[in-house]
């Protein structure tokens, strides 16, 4: 079973893919090849392969594209990042956010507006002696 973390990890991560309403190739393998390195990094256990990565994202991706088309968006993103705001590694996460988002060749506004929104929740989270 994934930890709480991780999960939150790999929602917002597919988040950023869905944001702009396009889904290219290039945006999943950005968001496998994060995903990869961030539970790494991050130290999450399980560790996905590649292949229960792509299983997780579309079992999930359904459901991660109707909390950010809906109503209580701004409610289940806040709900991910706080999973996520004592974890060390923020800037690493928002590097593999931006990757993603850069994957299509586009920075759409929408994925700009998200790296931007978890990157003032995460500064207003954390200690200013914590490290990112």
């Amino acid at each position: 079973m994934m930890s709480k973390e991780h999960d939150a990890l790999m929602s917002l991560l597919a988040a950023v893919i869905i944001a702009d309403k396009r889904v290219f190739s290039q945006e999943i393998e950005a968001y496998v090849e994060a995903t990869l390195k961030l539970q790494n990094t991050l130290k999450l256990e399980p560790k996905l392969s590649e292949a229960k990565i792509l299983l997780w994202y579309e079992t999930n991706k359904a459901n991660v594209k109707g909390k950010v088309a809906g109503p209580d968006f701004t409610a289940w993103l806040y709900e991910c990042l706080d999973s996520l705001a004592l974890v060390k590694g923020r800037q690493a996460m928002l590097n593999g956010m931006n990757e993603i988002a850069l994957a299509d060749g586009v920075m759409h506004e929408d994925e700009r507006a998200l790296m931007t929104i978890a990157a003032t929740r995460w500064a207003a989270a954390r200690p200013s002696s914590a490290g990112a």
